[in-house]
């Protein structure tokens, strides 16, 4: 099987487009009391972190199969890319990719609200950028 190419428009729309889908399933559920944060909070990290991989991707940066978004961050600062007005919050999300989806350990909860915003202002930047 071939791998994946890590750059490119056609890249980053399939990115934009499965990020999409992690944010659907975040809208449908947010309200639901019954659906456990560590749900709620991989798909936020999951659309947050492919967006990025769709900037970076769109402007032909590479990046490594990871689910680090502080170093997706970095990436667009070397490049010069505006970051999401919220970008400082962004990280706090990478713990919910899979140390909190995996752990029996207390997690912190998921502020749901501010999570949407997260979302919001991060898939704003992105097609910013992408165009």
């Amino acid at each position: 099987m071939a791998a994946e190419p890590r750059s490119g428009d056609e890249l980053a729309r399939v990115l934009m487009r499965k990020a999409g889908g992690d944010e659907i399933v975040l809208v449908r559920l947010i309200e639901d009391d019954d659906v456990p944060d560590d749900v709620l909070g991989f798909h936020a990290q999951q659309a947050v972190e492919k967006m990025i991989k769709a900037v970076l991707a769109s402007n032909d940066i590479s990046y490594e199969r990871t689910h680090n978004i502080t170093y997706l961050l970095t990436l667009l600062d070397s490049s010069k890319i505006p970051r999401p007005e919220q970008a400082d919050r962004l990280p706090d999300l990478t713990p919910w990719a899979a140390g909190f989806r995996y752990s029996d350990l207390p997690e912190p909860t998921l502020n749901r609200g501010e999570t949407l915003s997260l979302i919001e202002g991060t898939k704003i930047c992105a097609a910013e950028q992408i165009g």
